[in-house]
């Protein structure tokens, strides 16, 4: 790779970067983003200091998105806002309205890679770490656990005390 493709390359990183802070409301917040970062619905997404987006992660903001802070998100890794009403799903099969559902992510919370986070699920425990694959269908309360599968499970509590 030439001197010049390299300069390129790290000066595109740094526009992507740029560009993610302005819409994420969030240039003096310590972003950091690795590779390339899917989002939607940037209105309705607020980021807390010190978070960490590594490559392909997707965020959709449709129905609220609030990840605070020292949150990291791992690759291929998805939070959904949005899904479909299946309320009254004889009525709304045909033209699919969505509905959305607030989602939260606690401080100091680590998503493991390709993990799914479904509209509605709140992490409100401090340190909550999603083990790689899982699928969040629920909210967890409780601070410093492991949680994984599909459907997540606290697979794990780690003490405070020493």
């Amino acid at each position: 790779m030439s001197i010049a493709t390299k300069i390129t390359n790290r000066g595109l990183r740094k526009l992507r970067l740029l560009w993610y802070k302005k819409k994420l409301n969030a240039r003096d917040k310590n972003l950091m983003i690795f590779g390339k970062v899917i989002i939607k619905d940037t209105a309705n997404i607020r980021i807390g200091n010190n978070c960490r987006f590594n490559d392909y992660v997707f965020l959709h903001g449709g129905g609220g998105l609030v990840i605070d802070d020292d949150v990291t998100i791992s690759a291929f890794s998805k939070i959904l806002t949005l899904s479909y009403n299946t309320d009254d799903w004889e009525s709304n099969y045909k033209s699919k309205e969505h509905i959305g559902k607030k989602v939260y992510i606690g401080p100091g919370a680590w998503i493991g890679a390709d993990c799914t986070i479904l509209p509605g699920v709140e992490l409100n425990g401090k340190g909550i770490i999603v083990a790689a694959g899982s699928v969040v269908n629920k909210s967890f309360n409780e601070d410093f656990i492991l949680i994984g599968g599909n459907p997540a499970k606290i697979l794990k509590r780690y003490s405070q005390e020493r």
